[in-house]
């Protein structure tokens, strides 16, 4: 039986923390998860070190870093890989999301916000999201754009945006009427619900979808409970698309 050579890196017990470097592809930090680990840390010792490159990029350990330096401690155990490009954001970026999600599970803002800094689309849905936060989940921006949710496509960073005009056209009317009616009618699973219709049955007609937002936005006006219903909402949608095609 052949054996596998498995890649080894170095460990050094007292690296200057002043060498480390924050990862720009990493996700956001979290306060109150690198005060935990700075209780940690002065509880129990470290209990597992920083791991690097050979240039103090940190690959995994970004919270215990900071609460190190919080803590005002000068050097940190740290395990050194040669093999990790991280130059290349891809390859770095791969490795940052397979480690981190074995502490603290990447949630869709995570991939999202962490893949727009090197992937055009990624920004644009991101800064789509940014603004409007306040009116849309993250979901919603999602299905309006990527038609695919959180799914290993999106977090793989390989969702696509296949028409930008209609998923454009799709964004401004649904936040029209969310903005209009309320987060109460239009809730993000019943946006989310509509978007996998319309980029299933529809595609990119947009005289069709002109129908629908109306029929959507009468539903809205007479308080129907169809537009809150899980159940109902899509065979109510190729109901209408009937209508409409058959006129």
């Amino acid at each position: 039986m052949k054996t596998q050579e498995i890649k080894v890196g170095t460990f050094n017990g007292f690296y200057p923390i002043e060498n480390l470097k924050q990862s720009l592809v990493n996700r956001d930090i979290v306060k109150n998860h690198s005060e935990l680990f700075g209780k940690k840390i002065s509880e129990y010792g470290w209990m597992s070190p920083i791991i690097i490159d050979t240039k103090g990029n940190i690959i995994e350990g970004h919270h215990r870093a900071l609460s190190a330096e919080s803590l005002g401690l000068k050097t940190v155990p740290v395990y050194i890989v040669h093999w990790v490009k991280t130059d290349d954001l891809d390859e770095y970026q791969k490795y940052i999301i397979s480690l981190n999600n074995s502490n603290r599970k990447w949630s869709a803002i995570d991939y999202l916000k962490s893949f727009s800094r090197n992937k055009d689309e990624y920004m644009l849905v991101f800064k789509k999201y940014n603004k409007t936060s306040s009116v849309f989940s993250v979901g919603n921006v999602l299905n309006i754009y990527f038609n695919c949710g959180t799914n290993q496509t999106f977090k793989d960073g390989n969702a696509k945006i296949k028409n930008i005009e209609f998923s454009d056209y799709l964004f401004e009317n649904f936040l029209r009427l969310k903005s209009q009616y309320g987060g109460l009618k239009f809730q993000a699973f019943t946006i989310n619900r509509v978007c996998s219709f319309v980029h299933q049955k529809i595609k990119t007609n947009k005289k069709e979808m002109d129908f629908m937002f109306k029929q959507l936005e009468s539903l809205a006006k007479q308080d129907s409970p169809l537009l809150s219903s899980v159940e109902m909402i899509r065979p109510w949608l190729n109901e209408q698309l009937k209508i409409y095609r058959t006129k």
